[in-house]
């Protein structure tokens, strides 16, 4: 007994408490590890905790040139926001674009999925062209979408030397066709990356409790139903938090194949934001239009997270 004792304290002169502040053996904090992580704390005040802070002031400010004097509006960016109705406009393309954003390549990737999930040869080709787009860089694909809908551009070509149509269709240029234009590139560009996703949560499913439905006599919808759909909730659900986000932050999306035109048909809240901020000089405007879209992809995430039953992720 006497020769562990022994031991004991000559360990814990050398190691010493995780909790003390010195080599000391007395009690306190130690201060070491906070100080290893002090940088990064620091950076991130900088980078993102001031910006978000000045941002939210400015938006209750005035001011027409970056550097210059600011006054205070209270509340009038924001009533100068509501009372717009290119905001209401931007607004209701942005529905329809998120929906369009989220919900299609959804299902086209869950399909995919389950497909690929099957083990039918080839998926391994497949799923590689099927993430193909997702590698593009965005600018690109806006380019290679505005090329091929184009007025000239490769579709018109086809369906006009087929006798499909007799005159090239302005797909980008019209007040119908502008945002679902747009829609096609990002259901292209996005089914391959919530196609990953799903996979995953497919591929973790325990192949036991398939076999236990085959058993039980279940049928294929039976089984997608109440066993697949329910054990890849997590997996749908972050795909939708995901989509939402990246919906009310679009912006590069629309800029690069129509720029919001014609007359606005296209324009969603990113590219108007930008517009306000960075064309009309209403930096103060601007800024609340940025708390507004953060407020937006908040509140739809919480309420998906709350009426999804988020906690299982």
């Amino acid at each position: 007994m006497s020769s562990r004792n022994t031991l004991s304290d000559r360990i814990g002169r050398f190691v010493p408490d995780r909790f003390s502040s010195s080599t000391t053996g007395e009690p306190g904090i130690n201060w070491t590890p906070y100080l290893y992580l002090l940088p990064a704390f620091v950076l991130y005040a900088v980078v993102l905790v001031y910006p978000f802070i000045d941002t939210f002031i400015l938006s209750f400010q005035r001011i027409t040139t970056l550097g210059g004097e600011r006054r205070w509006v209270g509340l009038q960016n924001y009533e100068a926001i509501l009372s717009d109705p290119i905001f209401w406009r931007a607004s209701l393309n942005t529905v329809i674009f998120s929906i369009g954003m989220v919900f299609v390549p959804l299902v086209l990737g869950l399909g995919l999925a389950i497909l690929i999930d099957t083990g039918v040869s080839g998926t391994s080709t497949f799923r590689s062209l099927i993430f193909v787009p997702v590698i593009v860089p965005l600018v690109v694909a806006g380019i290679i979408f505005g090329w091929l809908l184009g007025t000239n551009g490769l579709l018109n070509s086809v369906l006009v030397g087929a006798g499909i149509i007799e005159e090239p269709m302005r797909f980008l240029n019209s007040t119908t066709w502008s945002l679902p234009s747009v829609l096609v590139m990002v259901i292209w560009k996005r089914t391959g990356y919530y196609l990953v996703i799903l996979l995953a949560g497919l591929q973790g499913i325990p192949d036991n409790v398939y076999e236990a439905a085959r058993v039980a006599g279940k049928s294929r919808w039976a089984t997608f139903r109440n066993i697949t759909l329910p054990l890849l909730k997590p997996a749908i659900l972050v795909t939708v938090i995901i989509g939402i986000i990246d919906s009310v932050k679009a912006f590069a999306h629309v800029y690069v194949m129509t720029g919001g035109g014609p007359s606005h048909s296209s324009e969603i809240l990113a590219t108007y934001f930008y517009k306000v901020a960075f064309r009309f000089f209403q930096f103060g405007k601007g800024a609340a239009y940025g708390f507004i879209l953060f407020a937006i992809a908040l509140t739809l995430s919480l309420l998906v997270i709350r009426f999804s039953g988020g906690s299982e992720i």
